[in-house]
């Protein structure tokens, strides 16, 4: 029976060995996924306590715009006349 030659070109190997190359990339890839998760959480926490803020400076604004609102009308109707003292 004669030889069978071999085709130039690729030589692929018939139980290439794929699990070490791909278990190193999953590892780098769940890796990287727990530091975006953990990044996620804090990014969140850090969203709403803005958010908190944002809420309680903005009551407060309100509060303080209706306080000058009250004080500008009351100056209005203040007489516009000197104290009897001078």
């Amino acid at each position: 029976m004669p030889r069978r030659r071999k085709k130039p070109g690729l030589h692929v190997p018939r139980n290439p060995p794929v699990l070490p190359p791909l278990e190193g990339r999953l590892e780098k890839i769940e890796t990287k996924l727990a530091y975006l998760e953990d990044f996620l959480t804090r990014l969140q926490s850090a969203v709403l306590e803005g958010k908190g803020a944002l809420d309680r400076i903005q009551g407060e604004h309100r509060v303080m715009k209706g306080r000058l609102l009250q004080i500008s009308r009351e100056l209005e109707t203040l007489p516009h006349e000197k104290p009897p003292h001078y």
